[in-house]
């Protein structure tokens, strides 16, 4: 027997073909594919759902914003805005009205990267879809400020603070005694635990109209731990869509944000120069910005339409806050039993006469904008167009001061 017959037969070596790798790999292309296009679609439909909760997020925050300080239009506490017969204020066409809408009156450009090339030259500045509008009103602001009487003095009083700051009083602010003997000093200065009162300024603005007592200011006795009220008289607010420079590592780059600023009222009503006041940012990305006026809860509305290129004022044809006033006077006639005009030189806050419905459309837009985005109708699958995702909001106010004349 030859040792051949001892050995064990070897296996077949099993393995994969060429062809058969090739309709593997085929196969895994495939499917890899389908799967990438499927996380491709579930992204960018996270991204745009992303996008479309953080612009509702911030139209939000500006529509908040603007509620709180839009109920308190005609808000005068205490103190009434002067008489104009005092000399102190006089409202004529173009100068600073103590309530205004002003239709689109600028064109509001920014300057953004450009989305396909992120780290290249940015974008020429371009103008927003639309004009956005301006709210522009006067009022007396409540001052955080909580304390009681200690004491009246010569020079002023001196109380018990609670909660705030005395640095915040600027002179001109003013102090007013809530007891049944009440009694509202101008401020002239604060130290310590006192503030001194501007007598011969109080004395004044009572002549003019401006405060409310008969008495001569500091003849009058109160209780100790009677409380006080603080109050910044004749504060024009004004809301506006201006270009900010929001990003810090390139300036150059400009967002636009719904921001507000904050001035005394000029004495004569001189109309204001904005350029200078400070600017507070209330939401970015705030592109659209619509006031609507109602004089009859909400049946008519005195609105504008119309693109940046060709706006149309509300009423059609119109383009100021006059015309604005002339339909209003149009529409109502006369609103007191004098018979005087809506538009009324010795009531400047004519409007406090009569309950307006305000409307405000707040459109925000996302961050950056997306080729996914839905809002371009020009975008296709073979030339993809970046856009931004936007969100339309709506807030309807009536100021608690309206309807209620002085």
């Amino acid at each position: 027997m030859s040792l051949r017959s001892f050995q064990r037969p070897r296996r077949l070596q099993a393995g994969f073909s060429l062809v058969e790798m090739l309709v593997a790999m085929m196969f895994i292309g495939i499917l890899s594919a389908g799967m990438m296009r499927i996380y491709s679609t579930n992204l960018a439909g996270f991204q745009r759902v992303n996008d479309t909760i953080g612009s509702q997020r911030r139209g939000r925050w500006a529509l908040a914003a603007l509620q709180d300080d839009v109920e308190s239009i005609g808000y005068f506490a205490f103190v009434g805005f002067n008489n104009p017969a005092g000399g102190n204020f006089s409202v004529t066409s173009g100068t600073q009205e103590p309530f205004m809408i002003l239709p689109g009156p600028s064109q509001v450009k920014v300057v953004s990267p450009d989305p396909a090339n992120p780290a290249g030259a940015l974008l020429p500045a371009t103008a927003l879809p639309t004009n956005p509008d301006e709210l522009q009103y006067v009022s007396d602001l409540s001052l955080p400020i909580q304390a009681t009487l200690a004491g009246v003095t010569a020079a002023g009083l001196t109380l018990n603070l609670s909660s705030g700051s005395l640095a915040d009083l600027q002179a001109g602010d003013i102090v007013a005694i809530l007891d049944n003997n009440f009694e509202q000093f101008l401020i002239l200065n604060a130290a310590g635990s006192a503030v001194n009162a501007d007598l011969a300024g109080t004395t004044l603005a009572q002549t003019a109209g401006g405060i409310y007592q008969l008495n001569a200011p500091g003849s009058k006795t109160h209780l100790a731990g009677t409380p006080l009220a603080f109050f910044r008289p004749s504060v024009v607010t004004r809301y506006s869509v201006q270009a900010q420079a929001w990003d810090p590592s390139n300036p150059a780059i400009t967002i636009p944000c719904l921001v507000r600023q904050q001035t005394p009222y000029p004495v004569g009503g001189t109309l204001i120069n904005w350029a200078g006041v400070p600017v507070t940012v209330v939401a970015e990305n705030i592109e659209g910005f619509v006031v609507d006026l109602s004089y009859d809860n909400g049946t008519t509305w005195l609105r504008r339409n119309g693109t940046a290129a060709a706006p149309v004022a509300y009423p059609p044809g119109a383009a100021s806050w006059d015309a604005i006033v002339a339909s209003i006077t149009t529409a109502l006639g006369p609103w007191n039993v004098t018979g005087t005009p809506a538009r009324n030189l010795s009531n400047p806050i004519w409007f406090r006469t009569y309950p307006f419905l305000i409307r405000m459309d707040v459109t925000s837009r996302s961050a950056a904008p997306r080729t996914e985005s839905t809002y371009n109708t020009t975008s296709t699958s073979t030339n993809p167009v970046a856009d931004y995702v936007r969100r339309t909001q709506t807030l309807l106010v009536s100021p608690r001061n309206f309807g209620f004349s002085l």
